[in-house]
């Protein structure tokens, strides 16, 4: 990982570096820590959700809905979410830790990394809810726009509501990293972390849009795969290859964006406030 020094610029580039090494470094931490937090509770709730959803979408896809059976629905939607998300939020920290330890000292601790998180865990878990919450009811205002208004609803929900959302999201993009290095509390952190992304976020806008590119593809390859896949599978397995191989792709989404959302923090505190490695990464001192 590149060493901090006086304050300069911010580069992307050297934050695409700075993931690709660090990822290079600690492949095993990087690994488990992607089986455990993001594999494993993506997997978890896809099965537990399969049977639901498919009754919940039968239910609103018909033209006269009951009021109840779309609140239902939604309900159970962001529960599910929520509790896919949280565990995401929760192995962000621990990567956070990591990537900061390894500036510092040079071999990160699985354990300790883990330890870390789960001391922070009340900060980063309400930065998580928040974040979540922020973008699922964009993401259904978006719909329900496009269910009122089909002509043209779905285009002025998603300026009005998804842009500003976006928007939001980059500027708390450094939030769970300060949370673990600065000890500050949910809201401070995402106070914090919009201070430091001001001015750079076209930047961040940049490295994001590279991993939701290579989001994109991943999905494509899992869908083409999927497709190929299902008339070899016995019909009852059908449900656990489609969560597995979601899973695969969240888990390696939520690693890049968590690692990626670190070193981007650390080269903003060089950016800003320049420091030397101790003063940077102390983390918990």
């Amino acid at each position: 990982m590149s060493n901090p020094g006086a304050a300069g610029k911010f580069r992307l580039g050297r934050v695409v570096g700075d993931t690709a090494s660090f990822i290079g470094r600690n492949l095993v931490l990087t690994l488990v820590v992607a089986a455990l937090f993001f594999a494993l509770p993506s997997i978890l709730i896809g099965l537990l959700t399969f049977a639901y959803r498919e009754r919940a979408v039968y239910l609103v896809g018909a033209g006269d809905v009951e009021p109840f059976a779309v609140a239902v629905y939604v309900g159970f939607s962001l529960l599910a979410g929520l509790l896919g998300a949280l565990p995401g939020f929760l192995g962000h920290a621990v990567l956070s830790a990591a990537v900061l330890d390894d500036i510092k000292v040079g071999r990160p601790s699985i354990a300790g990394c883990i330890g870390a998180a789960f001391h922070r865990a009340i900060p980063v878990l309400g930065i998580g809810f928040t974040i979540y919450l922020v973008g699922f009811f964009a993401q259904q205002a978006m719909i329900g726009a496009e269910l009122l208004f089909p002509s043209f609803g779905g285009g002025v929900a998603f300026v009005l509501m998804v842009v500003p959302c976006i928007v939001w999201v980059l500027a708390a993009l450094a939030a769970v990293p300060v949370a673990m290095r600065e000890g500050l509390g949910a809201l401070a952190s995402m106070t914090r972390s919009r201070a430091l992304t001001k001015g750079y976020r076209w930047p961040i806008l940049g490295l994001f849009l590279i991993v939701f590119v290579l989001a994109l593809a991943l999905r494509v390859a899992l869908f083409l795969g999927f497709s190929l896949a299902v008339p070899v599978v016995a019909p009852a397995s059908i449900s656990i290859v489609g969560a597995t191989a979601s899973a695969v792709v969240t888990a390696i989404i939520w690693t890049m964006a968590s690692i990626a959302a670190t070193s981007t923090y650390v080269d903003l505190r060089r950016a800003k406030e320049g420091g030397g490695v101790d003063e940077l990464v102390d983390v918990f001192s």
